[in-house]
C-alpha cells in the first residue's frame, strides 16, 4: 500500500510540474518572448552543463561561461574541470583546446543546422515550427517548450529540446535529449543583459 501511495504521489507532483499551456496562453507567451529577444542584443552568463550517460551511476558536470551577440556571435568556454572554448561566427567555428587553436567551416548542410540550433537555443529563438513541433508547459515558476525535430538530419543527433524560461522571457535551462535517451542539461546563472562585449570574446 505504501508503494502504491508513493507512486500516485510522483505522478500527481508531474502533472503539477508540467501542465499544458492553452492555446491562448501559448500565443501570449510565445509572443512576449519574441518581444525580449528582439530587446536583447547581448547575453553573458555563467553554466553548469550535466551529461547523462545510462551505463554511469553519475552525471558528468562541466562548469563555464558564455557570450552571445546577436546575429549570430556565440562564445562557449569551459572553465572546470578543463579548459575548451568554442566560438561561433556566422558559419565558421573556431576551437581552443588548452591553447591548440583550430578552425572549421560549415561547409555542409549538417554543420549548418547544428550550428543554428546552437546559437537558437541560446537566443531563445526557437519558435519554428516547420523544422520543429513545439508544445507548452508550465513547469513550476517556469515556462517550458519541448521541440520535437521534424527535419531527418537533426534527428540523428537529438529527439527533443526542452527550453526552460524564466519570468523574464529569457533561457534558463536547456536539456537536449539524444535519440538513445542520454540527455545533456545546461543550467545558466548570473545573466547579463544588453551590456557591453568587447569583439575579443569572440576571437581566440
Amino acid at each position: 500500500m505504501r508503494k502504491i501511495l508513493f507512486i500516485i504521489a510522483l505522478f500527481l507532483t508531474a502533472i503539477v510540474m508540467a501542465q499544458p499551456l492553452t492555446t491562448a496562453q501559448a500565443q501570449a507567451f510565445k509572443k512576449e518572448v519574441l518581444a525580449k529577444n528582439k530587446a536583447v542584443q547581448t547575453m553573458q552568463a555563467d553554466f553548469i552543463q550535466k551529461k547523462h550517460l545510462d551505463f554511469m551511476s553519475k552525471d558528468i558536470e562541466t562548469f563555464g561561461k558564455m557570450a552571445f551577440a546577436k546575429p549570430d556571435k556565440l562564445n562557449w568556454q569551459y572553465t572546470q574541470p578543463y579548459q575548451y572554448r568554442i566560438v561561433f561566427q556566422k558559419d565558421h567555428i573556431q576551437l581552443n583546446d588548452a591553447g591548440k587553436v583550430s578552425n572549421l567551416k560549415a561547409d555542409n548542410k549538417v554543420f549548418k543546422k547544428i550550428n543554428h540550433l546552437i546559437v537558437s537555443t541560446v537566443s531563445g529563438e526557437m519558435f519554428d515550427e516547420q523544422s520543429f513541433k513545439i508544445e507548452f508547459y508550465k513547469a513550476q515558476a517556469l515556462t517550458q517548450l519541448r521541440l520535437l525535430p521534424k527535419d531527418k538530419t537533426l534527428l540523428n543527433f537529438i529527439g527533443e529540446i526542452h527550453l526552460f524560461f524564466a519570468a523574464d522571457y529569457t533561457v534558463d535551462r536547456v536539456k537536449l535529449i539524444e535519440p538513445n535517451n542520454d540527455y545533456t542539461e545546461i543550467f545558466f546563472s548570473n545573466k547579463k543583459l544588453n551590456t557591453s562585449l568587447d569583439e575579443s570574446h569572440f576571437k581566440m
